[in-house]
């Protein structure tokens, strides 16, 4: 293996031309491009969460919980976990924060006292909008290599990989 410092090109061909020697029968354009979705997902995360959720105060995780019940209204912490992609654990964990912090509030309006439904405060609901303003101008920036058609075609595939 080469121990030298690879440039992001540079790392991907090492890594097809290792699979390739290793797995012959390895599917390699399923190899780049599973590859480059999660290192495309990891850089934008972590601008995100360095840039915009860290300095708001919350994760990443809390974002995109307090971001779900936004666009919803309410959610069942099920739905919110279904919605977001996130574990019924990790969303009770997040909303136990998220609370305690004044950003969402959890009611039980049923006689079945396992059902709770949340809901974002006030502050939570500002906190949003104005998290997500800051969002976009990331996310513009990251994408921006893309031309408009080419950002439309990616977040269409994008959509038919995560229905299936």
């Amino acid at each position: 293996p080469n121990s030298g410092r690879f440039g992001p090109a540079d790392f991907e061909s090492a890594v097809v031309e290792a699979v390739a020697d290793a797995a012959p029968d390895a599917d390699l354009d399923a190899l780049r491009a599973s590859f480059n979705l999660i290192r495309a997902a990891t850089v934008l995360t972590q601008q995100l969460e360095s840039q915009i959720h860290r300095p708001a105060g919350w994760t990443m995780a809390g974002f995109r919980v307090m971001f779900c019940v936004w666009v919803a209204g309410e959610l069942e912490p099920r739905d919110i976990a279904r919605l977001s992609g996130l574990s019924r654990a990790a969303v009770s964990s997040v909303l136990n924060t998220l609370e305690r912090d004044g950003l969402v509030e959890r009611t039980r309006e049923s006689s079945d006292r396992r059902l709770v439904t949340v809901r974002l405060t006030d502050i939570g609901a500002d906190g949003v909008i104005g998290a997500y303003a800051r969002q976009n101008e990331v996310e513009q920036d990251v994408l921006s290599p893309l031309k408009h058609d080419e950002l439309g075609r990616l977040a269409d595939d994008l959509q038919r990989l995560i229905a299936r």
